[in-house]
């Protein structure tokens, strides 16, 4: 059999960053967040980050929590023994304005 594309929509709301650039994160998948100088370039990373997103294991261990953590602007560890699921939560300081 031949290998069928599936065309998903994903929804990401472009940020500036301060100095310029931009960030975006997919909101469908917690976590796949991407960043560029253009809004151009910025559609490339985030389809690579999809890509990237998909390809890794849900389940993360307390160092991947920390440094995933660590981006986000908090110090999140997740309780008991490796590797354990980590639960998205978004920075503490983002609120629904920001979408």
């Amino acid at each position: 059999m031949k290998p069928m594309t599936v065309n998903v929509p994903f929804t990401a709301t472009p940020q500036e960053i301060e100095g310029g650039g931009y960030w975006a994160e997919i909101k469908e998948l917690p976590g796949c967040i991407a960043q560029a100088n253009t809004l151009e370039e910025l559609e490339r990373n985030l389809a690579q980050a999809v890509i990237d997103w998909l390809q890794e294991t849900p389940v993360k261990t307390t160092g991947e929590a920390l440094q995933l953590a660590a981006l986000q602007g908090g110090i999140f560890v997740p309780p008991g023994d490796d590797p354990e699921p980590y639960p998205y939560m978004p920075p503490s300081d983002w609120s629904e304005d920001d979408e």
